[in-house]
């Protein structure tokens, strides 16, 4: 057996078959901090040991996630001339070396040249495109210009060219047609459920935190709720066959009303622009209500020092609005991440984090996908996108294992009085979920069941004779629980903490939510 496969998880061999069985062709939809490079490191062994003269091209969408490429195939590479080279961000690196990465907006107009001269050449190539769901714009498929025409037809004649495509979100666009045909099909899954199972990410738990509007707030938001009514009726109207798309709620309604306003060149008198421009007010109106942002504050003032906290906003005032509360409230501990930012000061803020200069990062979608900061423990949505790709690779920026790292937390914060989704990720399975509820006005939240059965563990210790002071003791551990949700962890691991507590509160807080836990889990 080889080195490398000695290494590798029981998936990443079953992925490597079916890649085998594939031709060396097809897409691998794994989650976040499962091990996809290292899956991709395997391939490029497997291949090379194949095809002494493989050239190895590896896109990527990001500079970061470049450099993260980098390091991998560092710790990999054998010979000089399998060192990496990069095409892009400032670089343009000889392409006769026998491994490049590409970042996106670099590739577009020079990598399919470069495979074109490859193949002419007689070489062997192995294309693996990282994140790959990002490749299928009408600019980033031009990657792909060196399977058309003539091309075509050689490289299924002499199998030179390999690819692998790496996804950790689910492929169910029109677009995604153009990656089957470039990569080929989708050869192997490996998601959430089964990475927690088998124990290769972090267990982790989802809270999901509804809020109220401010009264001003709601008095807009249903404003806009009316006139958007108005303006759907008028846009029926106007392009009848709308209905049926509606009627089924399909995501191809609003992709319609946006091409027939595309159509239009946005002219104002269109009912499909009247239509999107009052659905993106309100939804604007929701993203940036107050009440997330106090919600959040008193998330974090119920969060242990130790927690490394990830905040993901929709919009970079939001996140310098956000950072700045945080700064105020708690001193110095945080930082911002976003793509205004120069690329030395994202560098700077990411290194901060990781060497725990300051233990909370407020990001913009900037830290969505591609960045690795596996001691974060702690995620805290914002505002959310509806994007299911998006709200898959924040969960993934917290589920990588770490040391020290026993499990992860995700809040997240919505409007009840919205068109938010009550549920992070409906199809979740593997995974510890709860709610709350926040009063913004009192800075508090409630969870009924968790009440209750709080209130039965008070009158249980009433009952055995506990004084006034154990009883306000139980009832602080039982306040501290609440947003922590730590009674929601394996009665093992809670007792593994209760053992390891440095000071007497902190071992009857693991106690009581040791009962809690017993509750929930249906043993009292």
């Amino acid at each position: 057996m080889p080195a490398y496969e000695k290494k590798l998880y029981k998936w990443q061999r079953e992925c490597l078959d079916a890649w085998k069985n594939n031709h060396y062709r097809g897409i691998a939809n794994v989650v976040t901090g499962a091990g996809k490079t290292f899956l991709a490191l395997a391939a490029i062994a497997q291949a090379r040991a194949l095809y002494p003269d493989l050239m190895v091209r590896i896109v990527v969408p990001t500079i970061p996630l470049a450099h993260q490429w980098e390091m991998a195939l560092l710790h990999q590479s054998g010979p000089d001339e399998w060192r990496p080279g990069f095409f892009g961000g400032g670089k343009r690196d000889d392409p006769d070396r026998h491994v490049i990465i590409y970042i996106i907006n670099s590739a577009r107009d020079s990598l399919a040249g470069h495979i074109r001269r490859d193949l002419a050449l007689q070489r062997h190539v192995l294309l693996i495109c990282d994140e790959c769901h990002h490749y299928t714009s009408k600019e980033n498929r031009k990657i792909f210009g060196f399977l058309e025409g003539a091309h075509a037809s050689a490289l299924r004649e002499k199998e030179l060219y390999l690819c692998l495509g790496l996804s950790a979100t689910p492929f169910g666009t029109s677009n995604d047609e153009v990656l089957f045909r470039s990569l080929g099909r989708e050869i192997y899954q490996y998601g959430f459920d089964s990475a927690v199972n088998e124990g290769i990410i972090s267990p982790f738990t989802v809270c999901e935190v509804s809020s109220s509007f401010y009264a001003d707030e709601l008095a807009e938001y249903g404003e806009l709720t009316f006139r958007i009514g108005k303006a759907l009726i008028a846009l029926l109207r106007a392009h009848p066959q709308l209905k049926k798309l509606r009627e089924r709620k399909e995501k191809s309604f609003i992709r319609a009303v946006m091409r027939i306003a595309k159509e239009a060149d946005m002219d104002p008198e269109e009912p499909a622009c009247t239509y999107l421009m009052l659905t993106w007010q309100r939804k604007e109106i929701s993203t940036l209500a107050r009440a997330r942002l106090s919600c959040c504050l008193s998330i974090l003032e119920q969060l242990r020092e130790s927690d490394r906290v990830l905040i993901f906003c929709e919009r970079i005032a939001q996140a310098e609005e956000m950072a700045g509360l945080i700064r105020r409230a708690f001193g110095n501990v945080c930082g911002v991440y976003h793509s205004q930012m120069t690329k030395e000061a994202r560098t700077r803020i990411l290194s901060e984090f990781r060497e725990e200069t300051f233990r909370i990062l407020v990001s913009c979608k900037a830290l969505d996908e591609g960045i690795d900061v596996p001691d974060a423990n702690i995620g805290i949505v914002l505002s959310s996108t509806a994007v299911e790709r998006q709200r898959i690779q924040r969960l993934g920026r917290l589920i990588r294992r770490a040391e020290g790292k026993a499990t992860a937390c995700l809040y997240y914060i919505y409007i009840r009085e919205s068109t938010d989704d009550a549920a992070f990720l409906p199809e979740l399975q593997e995974c510890e979920s709860f709610s709350l509820r926040y009063y913004p006005a009192e800075g508090v939240f409630s969870n009924d069941l968790y009440e209750y059965v709080s209130g039965g563990l008070v009158r249980s210790a009433r009952d055995q004779g506990y004084n006034t002071a154990q009883l306000e003791e139980v009832r602080k551990c039982l306040t501290e629980g609440l947003v922590c949700a730590d009674y929601l962890l394996s009665a093992k691991e809670q007792a593994r903490r209760a053992q390891s507590a440095k000071d007497r509160h902190s071992k009857n807080y693991w106690g009581v939510m040791r009962r809690v836990g017993d509750a929930f889990r249906g043993k009292r």
